[in-house]
């Protein structure tokens, strides 16, 4: 018999005197209990922003259920983390490919897709789990802020756009939102706009893609709050979050991997076009 995990538990509700502790609190990818049983032997997945948080988190689950991850990522200050998932997805005994790239403007997103085909016989899969910035809406410095978020959702349009020539037929799409795409607090509008329109494209393009030939999938996740390696660098924005949400559950990234898992699996195939949620308790207003 197993032993039961001792990870360090999240607490259940943010306050001023917890901030400090929970901010110290070391996200857990993975899991020794959680052993895979082929759901994606031998598939080949497109994994964005797989340097910390879900990103990871799924890589990881995806190499334990078989499959073999390409991982993007968008600049050099991510490289370090990345090739800490790519040591622990090749003591799995998975293939890893890693590929640094733009993917918010078209030809370069076509270049990468071209240059992924070049190395991995095919793409199965692509995930993408792009964060966005919850930072507290103000009048001053919002052009900066929000470009930043905008080239981030229009990577998401651009990469969905075309990933479908490149998918194999009854390819997948899993697309990540949170679950600020149900409920928007007044200091996060612009936020939980972005969230909502993951969750709108997704319904949408699915409609679109399941009538070509290739019968593509594609699905969205809304998550919680996710303990990740960049938490400390976001203490600010938590300590602005409004005080009306007063119920959410963090969870470590490892929590939700196993509906991504789900949703890119054969089980999963009567599903299409839908948002599940992974979120935890809910707000409450």
């Amino acid at each position: 018999m197993k032993k039961d995990l001792q990870f360090e538990s999240p607490p259940t509700a943010f306050s001023e005197n917890e901030i400090s502790s929970f901010m110290k609190i070391t996200p857990q990818y993975t899991t020794d209990d959680y052993e895979g049983s082929g759901k994606l032997l031998d598939k080949s997945v497109v994994v964005t922003a797989s340097d910390n948080g879900v990103g990871k988190a799924v890589s990881i689950a995806f190499a334990k259920e078989g499959a073999n991850i390409i991982m993007v990522y968008n600049h050099l200050k991510h490289e370090k983390e990345v090739k800490k998932t790519v040591k622990l997805i090749e003591k799995l005994g998975r293939k890893v490919w890693l590929f640094k790239s733009c993917t918010f403007d078209e030809f370069k997103c076509k270049r990468l897709f071209e240059n992924i085909l070049k190395k991995v016989p095919k793409i199965d899969i692509l995930v993408n789990t792009f964060s966005i910035s919850n930072k507290k809406d103000t009048e001053t410095g919002h052009y900066l802020l929000r470009k930043n978020d905008t080239l981030k959702i229009q990577s998401l349009f651009t990469l969905g756009r075309l990933a479908p020539e490149y998918l194999t037929p009854n390819g997948i799409i899993i697309n990540s939102a949170t679950l600020c795409a149900y409920a928007q607090p007044d200091q996060l509008i612009f936020y939980s706009a972005l969230k909502a329109a993951v969750k709108t494209y997704t319904h949408e393009m699915n409609r679109m893609l399941s009538l070509t030939k290739k019968s593509l999938r594609i699905n969205g996740i809304t998550t919680g709050f996710i303990w990740s390696d960049t938490l400390p660098d976001e203490r600010p924005n938590y300590e602005n979050l409004p005080t009306n949400i007063n119920s959410v559950t963090p969870m470590h990234p490892y929590e939700v991997a196993p509906l991504y898992v789900f949703i890119a699996s054969k089980e999963s195939k009567s599903i299409a076009g839908e948002t599940l949620d992974a979120g935890g308790k809910i707000y409450k207003y």
